[in-house]
Parts: C-alpha cells; sequence; structure tokens
C-alpha cells in the first residue's frame, strides 16, 4: 500500500492522531476528508487486513461496544468507533506457499485453513481447475482477492492475498512453457511474490526430466534481475528437489534420480547463490521435516517423505522473517492434499 493511498495522507493530522490513540467515529473521519471516496475504500482494505479496528454498539443498544471482524459482506455506521492499529499492536505479516492436490476437492479444507491462520498471501500449486471455474466467489467470502493461471485438470497456480494484488504475471516473459499452468507471479504490499510449480520429471532417461531441468534454468534467467535487486522478493512453491540429504527419509535409496540429482541440485544452488536464503532452514535444521507424503506407500503414516515445498526469500525479507514451520496438521485432516502448507512470518 503506497502512502499516497493510505488513511493518514487523507485524513487531517489532528484526526489521525486522534484515530491512532483514542479512536474517531467513522462520521467524522468521512467528513474531515477532501477524499471521502477513497478513503472509504481504504478503510475497508486497512478491516480486511487487520490494520484497523471497528467497535460498535448500535446506536447506545449495549452498555458495552462489540468488536466487528472484517467479513466480505461488512458494512460501516455513522457511530462506529475505528481504532489504527499501532506497529507494535499489529500482527506479524504472513505468507504461506501450499501444493493443494486439486483446489475444488480440498476447497472446504483450504477454508477452514484459511481461518485458522489468517495468512496475509497464499500461493497455491496444482489448482488443477480452468480459469473460469476457479472458486473466486468463495475466497471472497473468506476475505481474499485472488489471481489465478490455470488449466483442465492439471497443474495450475494462484495467489490469495488480503491485500491488493498488483502487477500480475501469468507463466514467463518471454512466453516459453505456454501450454503448462505453472507459474504466476505478483506484487502485493510492495513485496513481489514469485509462486512457481517446478515439473516433477518422472525419471531420468525421461523427456520429462529434460523438461524439468530446462524449466529451472528458464526460471533462473526469468528472474535474475529481481533477485538482484534490493526489493523485496519471494520465490516459492512446490520445487519438487529435495535440497539436502536431511530432506528425505532415505537419501540413498533416492540418490541421483529425480528430486535428489546432481542436475537439479546445481541449478537450485545456482538460483540460492543469487542471495535467496530457505526460510525453513534458517529456524529449523532437523533431519525428518518433510512437506510431502506419498499416498500410494502411506508415508506419512510411516513418517517417509521429502521436503520439496519451501520459500526462498532475498535478504530484504529473509532479515524480518521471525518464524518459518511446515503445517503437517494440515496433512492430518479428512482428505488432505498429499502436500503440507509451509508457512513464514515477518515483521516488518
Amino acid at each position: 500500500m503506497s502512502s499516497q493511498e493510505s488513511i493518514e495522507t487523507l485524513i487531517p493530522d489532528p484526526i489521525n492522531k486522534k484515530l491512532q490513540q483514542e479512536g474517531v467515529p467513522f462520521k467524522i473521519l468521512h467528513e474531515s476528508s477532501s477524499a471521502a471516496e477513497k478513503l472509504v475504500e481504504q478503510i475497508y482494505l486497512y478491516w480486511r487486513s487487520g490494520n484497523i479496528r471497528i467497535e460498535r454498539n448500535w446506536n447506545g443498544i449495549f452498555d458495552q461496544p462489540q468488536n466487528i471482524p472484517y467479513s466480505n459482506s461488512a458494512f460501516l455506521l455513522p457511530d462506529d468507533q475505528l481504532y489504527l492499529e499501532s506497529s507494535k499492536q499489529q500482527k506479524l505479516w504472513k505468507i504461506a506457499t501450499w501444493n493443494v492436490n486439486s483446489i475444488r476437492t480440498r476447497l472446504i479444507l483450504l477454508l477452514q485453513w484459511l481461518k485458522e491462520h489468517n495468512p496475509d498471501v497464499v500461493c497455491l500449486q496444482e489448482t488443477k481447475v480452468e480459469d473460469s471455474h476457479f472458486p473466486v466467489w468463495d475466497l471472497q467470502q473468506a476475505g481474499y482477492e485472488s489471481v489465478y493461471y490455470g488449466q483442465k485438470s492439471y497443474n495450475g497456480v494462484a495467489i490469495l492475498s488480503k491485500h491488493p494484488i498488483q502487477d500480475v504475471q501469468n507463466g514467463f516473459l518471454n512466453g516459453y512453457d505456454p501450454e503448462n499452468a505453472r507459474l504466476i507471479a505478483a506484487t502485493i504490499s510492495g513485496m513481489r511474490m514469485v509462486n512457481v510449480y517446478v515439473p516433477q520429471g518422472q525419471t531420468t532417461e525421461s523427456d520429462k526430466f529434460k523438461y524439468k531441468l530446462k524449466f529451472f534454468t528458464e526460471l533462473i534467467q526469468e528472474f535474475q534481475a529481481e533477485i538482484k535487486s534490493d526489493k523485496a522478493l519471494a520465490i516459492m512453491g512446490d520445487f519438487n528437489i529435495a535440497p539436502h540429504a536431511k530432506d528425505l527419509s532415505n537419501p540413498d535409496s533416492m540418490r541421483d534420480k529425480v528430486s535428489f540429482h546432481p542436475k537439479e541440485h546445481a541449478l537450485l544452488s545456482e538460483l540460492i547463490e543469487f542471495g535467496l536464503s530457505d526460510l525453513f532452514r534458517k529456524f529449523d535444521q532437523r533431519s525428518g521435516k518433510f512437506s510431502w507424503w506419498d499416498f500410494r506407500t502411506h508415508g506419512f503414516e510411516r513418517d517417509e517423505g521429502m521436503r520439496i515445498d519451501y520459500i526462498l526469500a532475498n535478504s530484504v525479507l529473509t532479515s524480518s522473517c521471525q518464524a518459518c514451520i511446515i503445517d503437517t496438521e494440515a496433512r492430518e485432516q479428512e482428505r488432505p492434499s498429499d502436500h503440507a502448507p509451509v508457512i513464514a512470518e515477518f515483521k516488518l
């Protein structure tokens, strides 16, 4: 959110101070602004993102005012008391990546998860749905804007956000791989978010493995300039590569195979060496921490999996990261994806 659009710049300084210290009725805010329509728009954006609090007593009916949470059908009354949350009161900024393995199949689980964790931004992979059937309305009801790039039955990527989404890019800028919806990028609150679903590769002797290596090479070239910039950047998603032996339940059996091959590791290292950090490993160096488990072998029940989903961030974001976890509880739910979400929190 740019400073030109912020609530603070749309109201007089004395009102702004009251808004931060003791609260201001909505009608006073509205009357004090020379850009009332823009102010109302920003109030709703702040409310949705948790940066403003609304208290309502329904014209004196209740002795104690009610705290009104944001919803897609939320509305403002003239006597509503608005409080701008201070930076100390604001929650941590939270982003997540999750291969949902069909968004329509996991929609109930996804909506429950969004309600529980309340992330600011979520990058989804393997949505497996054409754009015309993407569940926009359901996500709006949950308080999220969405941009998506999909296809029928395969692939598909999407970004969900509680904040305005700008500068959306579907696929590679140079036109590579137009048949497959595997890449989407957007700018949210000044941060560039790149969501990628890297091909699995099947076997090292197959054309699909060549495709995987080519895809990753194009990914490096695509974002080389952005990685080197001083703007906040995160590249996240399902990389289908386990970085190290400790990211596998049985590294010896996987050595030189797809998802743990030297050619894959070389490309991943090239990407990271531009100045990216694997946020999960900033906080947790233990082995046996996985994000994917094979349904066919009951991998989750046997604790046999791979860590192939992660968030890579440049120094701007890494320095402000407070935590990064793999949410295995999502994998324990009824009808789960074979992947678990990865969640990172930032103090911005």
